[in-house]
């Protein structure tokens, strides 16, 4: 009979970027060998299941499947991406801290995957995570910072593992990204791509963004792709920047992949964004509105990041003209610490093979 997993994260919300770690550990789980039946818990369980084949899925809110699948898990899961961190809501923390407590009660294995974790602004939420996190089996973390906040709050028993996003083990799908590109007219056309997003309170900031990523695209002669990350959200911010085309993976990681692979820059707040160009080996221009963006470039040896706090149309503009003429350079650097951090990305699914064999 084969073993049962069952992972728990921000699935089936329609984020090309959770969508693309969880299909980088389903690739993960592949190359290290990992043969197990995989139900992922969703808000949206027939697109889940649509979209990442080979998987089960749930609805993340219904209590009786939720006790039976994690009663008859031989590991649960939680990961990756930026689960713990109250900045958006301390709710969620304490679901999937929830779902963590449920497979403890029930003495299955559990596991941190990959995650980004924090910011944690509060010390009740501190307490709490610290406690429940304590007690897991394994902790793979995708980044130092992540490492030294979980040592801060008290988690002391599992070895905390330094890893990297899953996203960086997704294969491109080169094929259907090109016939996206020839579908809006610009096969063989130099692009810039562009994955901003809303951020409260920081609207004129981003306005001031999209001027200078218009202006620079205009004076280098290069079409600027739009491609949002989170289409119902990110649309409209994108669509702002004129003469370009809008670039829509339907919320297939692997295609919104192909995409900014066939880019000679991207430009972008969007976490998985840079991620998915660090892996194709594409250069890229963080604007930092988060410390994971920042934490991110850091790792990859990015030295040019623009703070959203501090934006002006003029600095994005020569930002991008100075990345874009030196992109060539950047791009072996790039490619040489994708390749080491997809390294460290497979030891993630190697240690949670460990678990269950």
């Amino acid at each position: 009979m084969p073993k049962s997993i069952v992972i728990s994260g921000y699935y089936g919300f329609g984020n090309t970027g959770d969508e693309a770690v969880l299909a980088g550990m389903l690739t993960t789980f592949r190359e290290v060998g990992l043969d197990a039946r995989v139900t992922v818990l969703s808000a949206d369980p027939a697109q889940t299941i649509a979209q990442h084949a080979g998987v089960e899925s749930v609805h993340r809110y219904r209590i009786l499947d939720l006790i039976r699948i994690i009663r008859g898990a031989d590991l649960v899961i939680s990961g990756g991406g930026s689960l713990f961190q109250d900045v958006t809501s301390a709710r969620s923390v304490r679901y999937y801290l929830f779902i963590l407590q449920m497979a403890q009660f029930f003495r299955r294995k559990t596991m941190i995957y990959a995650q980004g974790v924090g910011p944690l602004n509060t010390d009740s939420m501190r307490r709490a995570v610290g406690k429940t996190l304590d007690r897991v089996n394994v902790i793979t973390v995708r980044d130092a910072d992540s490492k030294r906040l979980l040592q801060e709050i008290g988690v002391k028993r599992p070895q905390i593992h330094l890893s990297a996003d899953p996203a960086l083990v997704l294969n491109a799908d080169i094929g259907e990204a090109e016939r996206i590109i020839a579908q809006q007219g610009s096969s063989g056309a130099e692009m810039i791509g562009v994955s901003l997003r809303p951020w409260p309170g920081y609207e004129n900031q981003i306005a001031e963004a999209v001027e200078g990523i218009d202006e620079a695209c205009r004076e280098l002669g290069v079409k600027p792709a739009l491609i949002p990350m989170q289409e119902s959200e990110d649309c409209g911010v994108c669509e702002a920047i004129c003469g370009g085309i809008v670039l829509k993976g339907g919320g297939r990681p692997e295609v919104v992949k192909g995409l900014i692979s066939k880019c000679g820059l991207i430009v972008g707040m969007r976490l998985h964004a840079l991620i998915l160009a660090a892996s194709e080996c594409v250069p890229f221009l963080p604007i930092s509105y988060d410390p994971k963006v920042s934490s991110f470039a850091s790792v990859v040896g990015c030295d040019k990041q623009i703070d959203i706090g501090a934006v002006t149309s003029q600095e994005v503009k020569n930002a991008v003209m100075q990345v874009w003429n030196e992109r060539a350079a950047l791009s072996g650097s790039v490619a040489q610490r994708a390749s080491e951090l997809r390294i460290l990305a497979l030891n993630s699914g190697e240690l949670a093979k460990a678990l269950i064999v």
